[in-house]
This record gives structure tokens, sequence and C-alpha cells, in this order.
């Protein structure tokens, strides 16, 4: 049997490498596409904290942090009973994440907290007859409540990723479009470069078939093994909230997974097709 030409050899060589190159790009392309609908969106987050029931199990937390500082200050626990708003954790966090996804820094408006805070108290005080109230000490019990009402609010990995993130949330819809225009141009010199189209299809189907694999592995893996539900949060708030985030995005990006296998078993039978056209 006759070898292939020097040439021949070379020509495929370049394009298996850009095949594999191919793969890289949409592999690149679907998680910066997924990173953009999910994690670069406060849409998401905030729509995720709603449906993990996050602002009832904040309330709890707060309310349970309110009642050690109440025990500190002489104030009853009833005093903290109802007293969180999940209205006005909802208010504060939508503003919060507003604040933060638009380049505003973290801030945490407790404002609307002190007045009820303090209007609580004077409810207190005038339902118990209490005459000798100590201004510095109440001042400090508010403050120190503000504070316990941010700190529950924030979440940690924004303050810590807060330069790479909104720097990357910044760079996306860029790159976006740069690995979208690379991976045109791709396809289209695997197709025009090729005198038998159908090679240019079958390298196309290579691509589509190993982004389909790299996609779907890990988020097959971190399902199945259940390894997300394995974290270890302090907040149960922010747990639940974690955990529905990880397997939103994981789901995202095994659609897209099977986006692929679906192009890639319809490029193989489209290059079958052409593949017989020419043979016969």
């Amino acid at each position: 049997m006759a070898k292939k030409p020097f040439s021949s050899r070379v020509r495929n060589a370049v394009f298996i490498l850009l095949s594999f190159l191919l793969t890289l790009i949409l592999f690149l392309l679907s998680v910066c596409t997924v990173l953009e609908a999910t994690l670069f969106n406060p849409e998401f987050i905030f729509d995720n904290m709603n449906s993990s029931n996050y602002f009832i199990d904040k309330r709890d937390e707060i309310t349970t942090s309110l009642i050690d500082l109440g025990y500190a200050s002489g104030l009853d626990e009833k005093f903290f009973q109802d007293f969180v708003d999940e209205v006005m954790l909802c208010d504060d966090t939508r503003e919060y994440l507003d604040n933060y996804y638009s380049g505003n820094g973290a801030k945490i408006d407790t404002t609307d907290f002190k007045q009820s805070f303090n209007a609580e108290i004077d409810k207190y005080i005038q339902e118990n007859n209490i005459r000798n109230v100590n201004g510095n000490s109440r001042d400090k019990l508010v403050s120190k409540a503000a504070l316990i009402y941010r700190s529950s609010l924030e979440i940690p990995l924004f303050s810590k990723l807060s330069a790479y993130f909104l720097t990357a949330k910044n760079a996306m819809p860029f790159i976006l479009v740069g690995l979208a225009v690379l991976a045109g141009v791709i396809c289209v010199v695997l197709i025009f470069a090729n005198k038998w189209k159908h090679r240019g299809v079958k390298y196309i189907c290579y691509a589509t078939s190993g982004a389909f694999l790299t996609l779907g592995i890990i988020p097959a893996y971190l399902m199945i093994s259940g390894k997300i539900s394995h974290l270890n949060l302090d907040s149960r708030a922010l747990y639940n909230m974690f955990v529905q985030s990880a397997n939103s995005i994981c789901i995202a990006v095994l659609f897209i997974s099977l986006f692929f296998l679906l192009v890639s078993v319809g490029l193989f039978f489209l290059f079958r097709r052409m593949y017989q056209k020419v043979s016969s």
C-alpha cells in the first residue's frame, strides 16, 4: 500500500490540530456563555435566593444573632421575634447585588434597619415604662445590631474575589465575540481548505464531539457524586443558595454538552451522506 505524500500528511496533521483547537474554543465559548448567563448575572443570583428560601433562612440567622446580642444588653427574646422583615432583607440584598454588579462596591445600606430598630426600642421602653435610658449604650446597641445585619447580608466570595470578578465580568462580552469569531474562522478554513468538503465536515464533527465530552464530564461527575452538597458553609442560607446555583450551572453546562452531541451526530450523518456521494 502506497504511503501518502508528505505534504498530505502535514495537511492532515494541521487539520487535526485545527480540530483540536476548535474543540478548545467551543469549550471556552460554552463556559463563558454559561458564566455570562449565571454568575455574572445578578438576576440569576437573586432568583436562586428566592427559590432556595434564602431570605427565610437568613431572617432566622439574623434573628438568632440579634437575640444573643439582646441577652448581653438586657433585652427580652420576644423583642426580636418577627423583628427582621423579609421584605427589607429582600430589598437590601437586591440593592447590594445591583451595587456590586454595577461596580459601585458591595454597599449595604442599614439606614432602614437602624430606624426600625430605634422604633422598636422606643416601643419597648414605652411598654415597659423604662425611664433611665443611657443614650451611649443605646447607640452602641443599634450600631452592633446594624453591623450584624450588614455582615449577614454580605456574600464572602464577592468581597474576596471582587477585583477579579468584576474584571472578568466586564471583559466577558468581548471574550465571547472573539471566541465566536475565531470558531467561525476555523470552521470556514476546515471546509474550504479541503478539496473534498466531507473531510471538513469530519474535522468539525471531531471538534463538536470533543466539546461534548469535555463539557459533560465534570458537571456529570459533580452531580452524580454529590460533591457539591458536601461543601461546609456556616450559613445555612448561603449553603442552600450556593448548592442550588451550582446545580443550575451544572445543568446548563450539561444542556450545552447535549447540544454538541446532537450537532456531532448530525454532522456524522452529513459526512456519511457526502462521502457516499463522492464514492459513488
